[in-house]
């Protein structure tokens, strides 16, 4: 799907907004194929945010783009295990001048995190809206997709903000995701996290026990699906594979099985 494609994916947003049903129940599952990242696929812009209290380091930028690249590889690898090509072209912002934020909250994995933190950054960065952002994305580049890193140089627990059909475009079709420098514990972030918080932008969902998954599937997953991104990250990112369920979750296949379902949670 080229950048017209793209446009195509917004007008059926709109239709269905307006009440149409244009699109199919296997498409509307939690968040595959919607938003601004609705696949892993083709070419997708990155745009990375380097966001702090206090200002980065160069020290501190070099290492967190390593990251970013070698999750974007790995990304690029898995999709070709499925037969489909992955392009990332990268963008950052942050840099020359500091995107300085009072009290940066930290995510504990609760459901009670800021989803709205892409439409509140956009306007401080020279657009109205993540769909203004889109406009001048699209009259730049010929992408399929985007994504928003947000990447704070303090401790946290990173988490995705997804795109539903039912959220106002507005505010969420720009997907992003906020990231941290290491976790709460002072232990340090690695790419293979950056590429599990990549992938819930793509559609996919936790295989691990949260406050929306239950501890039965964590144990399903661990018997089915040992070695998924989704399941746990480890500072080895190539011990970390996107299995069968993930793969259909993030638009890499088109097969499914129906017991697929007793994994999502809604």
């Amino acid at each position: 799907m080229n950048t017209l494609g793209f446009y195509k994916s917004f007008v059926l947003l709109i239709l269905l907004l307006l009440g149409s049903s244009s699109l199919d129940a296997k498409q509307q599952i939690g968040n595959r194929l919607q938003g601004s990242a609705s696949a892993l696929e083709g070419t997708i812009y990155v745009l990375t945010c380097y966001v702090s209290e206090t200002g980065w380091s160069p020290e501190e930028v070099e290492s967190y783009s390593a990251m970013i690249n070698e999750a974007e590889e790995w990304l690029v690898t898995q999709a070709k295990n499925y037969g489909k090509e992955v392009t990332f072209i990268n963008g950052t912002n942050g840099l020359e001048e500091p995107l300085l934020l009072d009290n940066i909250v930290s995510g504990a994995g609760v459901g009670d995190e800021p989803v709205d933190l892409v439409s509140k950054l956009m306007p401080m960065i020279g657009y109205k809206n993540g769909l203004k952002f889109i406009d001048w994305l699209n009259s730049n580049y010929d992408c399929d997709g985007c994504l928003v890193l947000i990447v704070a140089n303090k401790p946290g627990r990173g988490y995705s903000m997804a795109y539903k059909d039912d959220y106002d475009p507005y505010k969420y079709f720009l997907e992003g995701t906020i990231l941290y420098t290491s976790y709460e514990e002072g232990v340090p972030t690695c790419a293979a996290g950056i590429a599990h918080e990549m992938c819930h932008l793509f559609g996919a969902e936790d295989l691990y026990a949260t406050f929306i998954q239950t501890e039965e599937n964590e144990a399903r997953a661990r018997e089915l699906f040992p070695d998924d991104i989704m399941l746990a990250v480890s500072y080895d990112i190539n011990k970390k594979k996107i299995d069968k369920l993930t793969a259909w979750l993030v638009g890499l296949t088109d097969e499914m099985e129906d017991w697929y379902l007793s994994f999502l949670y809604e």
